[in-house]
C-alpha cells in the first residue's frame, strides 16, 4: 500500500509502522516542505521496514502565497504520480489530507496505473476555502476538484459521520464503501510524563505559575485574534502563562505583535519535534484547542486527540457540536465553550479546583490508552481500506 499524507503528521506515520508490523507492505509518502505541520517520527517508520518518500520542492510551503503555494502543490502532485507509475498495480493508494491540487493529479496517474484508490477525508476543503487565507484556490473549484476526487475514489474513509454523510452525497453508490472511522493520537509516543521536566525548564517556564498551553499547527481557522485576546485576558493578573507551542500563519501573525511579543507571561515557541511532545503537553495545566465556527463542518481538529493522552484538562474553544468538542465532553476530560469570555472564566475556574482537574485528565488519558491502541488501530484501518495484512 502506499500512504500519502502531504504534511506528513504523526499518527499518520505511526500508523504507516503498525501497518507494517501488521504484515503489510508500506510506502509512506510525505513532505518536509510542509513546515507548518508536526511531523512524525520517519526513522522508527524507516527502522520499521517502511519505505519512507520525502518529496521535497525546494523550499518551505508558503500558505500565505496562494499562487506560489498552488504551483507547489501541484508540484507535489506530479513527484507522487511519477513514484506510483514505478510500483506493481495490486497497490492500494491511500490519500490523506493531500491538497485537492495534488490530489486530483495522484489520483488520476494512480486509476491509469491500476491502482486502487482510498481517500481517507479527514476535512472538506471546499466549506475551508471560504475561510480568507486557508486554502491556495477558489471555492467553487474546490468544490468541482472535491467532488470529482470523492466520486472517483473506490473507498472512503471518513473520520466523522458528518464527513461519512457529505461523502454519500457525492458518490453514485452513496454510502456504499464509505467507512466511518474516527482518528487518533500517536499513543506510543505520548507517554504520561510530569508537569515539571526537562522541556519545561529548558524553555524557562516558571513552575509556580500556572498554565494554558495550545500545541500544533495554527491555521487562520483556529481563531489566531481570539487566541491573542484570551491570552491578554488570561495574564493580566500576572500569575497564568499563555504558552504557544505552534506553526502555521495564524501563529505567524501573532508572533509580530507588540503587546505579545513583549508580555512576561506570553510566550512562543516554535513547533517541537514528536519526541519532544509528551513533555511538551505534560508540563500544562490545561490545554486549549480552537477551531472558527466557519471551519466547524469542514475540520476535526485531530491536536485534541494529542491531548487527552496527556492527563490535563482540555477547554476546547470551538463549535460544541463538533466532534472534537463533543469527545472531551463525552468522556469528561474538558469543556467546550464558544467565545472568550466563557474561555476565560471556565480556565479561571479549572485552575481553581485542582482536583476536578486531575479527574478530567485522568479520565482523557484512560479513554486514549483503550481507544488508541495501535494493533487496534491498524487493524481497523486495514478493514477500512480493504488492506490485505499477513
Amino acid at each position: 500500500m502506499v500512504l500519502i499524507d502531504f504534511g506528513g503528521h504523526p499518527f499518520t506515520a505511526d500508523l504507516a509502522v503498525s501497518l507494517q508490523r501488521a504484515g503489510a507492505s508500506v510506502h509512506y509518502v510525505f513532505s518536509s516542505s510542509n513546515e507548518a505541520n508536526p511531523h512524525g517520527n520517519f526513522s522508527d517508520a524507516a527502522n520499521d521496514g517502511v519505505q519512507v518518500h520525502d518529496i521535497d520542492l525546494g523550499r518551505a510551503l508558503d500558505p500565505t502565497q496562494l499562487r506560489r503555494r498552488f504551483r507547489d502543490e501541484q508540484q507535489f502532485g506530479w513527484a507522487a504520480a511519477k513514484l506510483l507509475r514505478q510500483l506493481d498495480p495490486d497497490a492500494t493508494v491511500i490519500l490523506c489530507q493531500v491538497p485537492a491540487a495534488a490530489a486530483v493529479i495522484i489520483q488520476g496517474a494512480a486509476k491509469a496505473k491500476g491502482h486502487k484508490v482510498v481517500l481517507w477525508l479527514q476535512e472538506i476543503q471546499s466549506d475551508l476555502a471560504s475561510i480568507p487565507g486557508t486554502r491556495a484556490l477558489p471555492a467553487k473549484l474546490f468544490t468541482s476538484l472535491e467532488r470529482r476526487i470523492v466520486s472517483s475514489a473506490d473507498r472512503v474513509i471518513a473520520i466523522s459521520d458528518g464527513f461519512a454523510e457529505y461523502a454519500a452525497e457525492k458518490r453514485k453508490t452513496g454510502a456504499a464503501d464509505v467507512t466511518v472511522l474516527p482518528n487518533w493520537a500517536p499513543l506510543r509516543y505520548l507517554p504520561n510524563r510530569h508537569r515539571v521536566n526537562q522541556w519545561a525548564t529548558d524553555q524557562g517556564l516558571h513552575p509556580d505559575r500556572q498554565r494554558v498551553l495550545y500545541s500544533g499547527r495554527m491555521g487562520l481557522e483556529h481563531r489566531p485574534d481570539e487566541i491573542a485576546a484570551l491570552a491578554l485576558m488570561l495574564t493580566a493578573n500576572g500569575d497564568i502563562d499563555m504558552v504557544i507551542v505552534a506553526g502555521g500563519p495564524g501563529v505567524d501573525g501573532l508572533r509580530t505583535r507588540p503587546e505579545l511579543a513583549s508580555h512576561p507571561n506570553i510566550h512562543f515557541i516554535e513547533l517541537q519535534p514528536l519526541g519532544s511532545l509528551a513533555d511538551v503537553l505534560a508540563s500544562a495545566d490545561i490545554l486549549l484547542g480552537t477551531l472558527d465556527d466557519r471551519a466547524s463542518e469542514a475540520l476535526v481538529p485531530s491536536k485534541i486527540l494529542s491531548y487527552l493522552c496527556a492527563a490535563r484538562p482540555v477547554v476546547a474553544m470551538m463549535n460544541p457540536d463538533n466532534p472534537s468538542a463533543t469527545l472531551v465532553e463525552d468522556v469528561g476530560a474538558g469543556i467546550a465553550v464558544n467565545d472568550i469570555h466563557t474561555a476565560a472564566s471556565t480556565i479561571r475556574d479549572l485552575l481553581a479546583d485542582p482536583d476536578r482537574m486531575r479527574k478530567m485528565g485522568n479520565l482523557g488519558r484512560a479513554y486514549a490508552a483503550t481507544t488508541f491502541d495501535p494493533t487496534t488501530v491498524a487493524r481497523d484501518f486495514a478493514d477500512a481500506a480493504g488492506i490485505a495484512r499477513s
